[in-house]
């Protein structure tokens, strides 16, 4: 059934009012018509059956049918803090990273970035990325999407993470022959965590500068294996295998 997000939290008898984009959405893209019906995916994770009840111009209005409880999401919520790359890159980013589960990214601005948002156009990019990430989650029928962030830089990125507490790995090629960094060595004492944050560099990965702060700030050297990964699939593996094993009740390795 055809789902869009929502912003807030509503009751089972309240009338759902949808307006903007996603009234556009419903009207002249999925060209839905009076009885049919849609799912409403709020920011709690709960999904509703709408019903159709009037169209006119920028409004669709809806009764709620049936209202179920949040599908499960998984134990860990991993921030994705990611060197900014080329639009195309970073957007197959959003969408992926959206696909297998990511809760939050944050672009960061690194010493390594190609490119540097321009300040006037930053909201309208924001903007953009986010609702790529709520079209991939509309696409893979995920019971919510990730908040893309205005871009931090490097150092601003660490402070925020340390801010918000949890563990957070640092993910750089130079580490692949350290025993201790392979990311299986890595995850094994973070089972059980709620959050983890992983940074990623952009094309060039981080400088020697940047690594050694993250390193100085806290963070734990992580390794995808000796593979040179493209930056975007990199972020995305990352995540995946995670996810994947901070979620398995049992490591399968053990």
């Amino acid at each position: 059934m055809p789902r869009i997000f929502v912003a807030e939290e509503f009751a089972l008898a309240a009338p759902v009012n949808v307006t903007g984009e996603d009234a556009h959405y419903i009207c002249h893209v999925l060209r839905l018509a009076l009885g049919q019906s849609f799912t409403v995916v709020t920011p709690a994770g709960r999904e509703a059956e709408v019903r159709v009840e009037a169209i006119s111009r920028g409004l669709v209005q809806g009764t709620v049918v049936s209202l179920a409880e949040p599908r499960p999401q998984p134990p860990v919520r991993v921030s994705l803090y990611v060197g900014l790359l080329k639009p195309k890159g970073f957007e197959w980013l959003l969408q992926k990273a959206t696909e297998v589960g990511a809760a939050k990214i944050h672009p960061l601005l690194t010493e390594h970035a190609v490119v540097q948002p321009r300040a006037e156009r930053l909201a309208a990019q924001v903007e953009r990325w986010n609702k790529i990430a709520e079209a991939a989650g509309r696409q893979c029928q995920s019971p919510s999407v990730p908040v893309v962030h205005e871009p931090l830089d490097f150092a601003a990125g660490l402070r925020q993470w340390q801010a918000g507490g949890g563990p957070g790995l640092l993910f750089e090629l130079i580490v692949r022959d350290r025993p201790e960094a392979h990311l299986r060595q890595v995850l094994r004492p973070l089972r059980g965590t709620e959050t983890l944050a992983l940074f990623l560099g952009p094309e060039g990965g981080f400088s020697p500068a940047e690594f050694a702060a993250g390193e100085a700030a806290g963070l734990a050297p992580a390794s995808l294996g000796p593979r040179i990964l493209r930056a975007e699939t990199a972020a995305i593996v990352a995540t995946a295998l995670c996810l994947y094993e901070l979620s398995a009740k049992e490591s399968l390795h053990e």
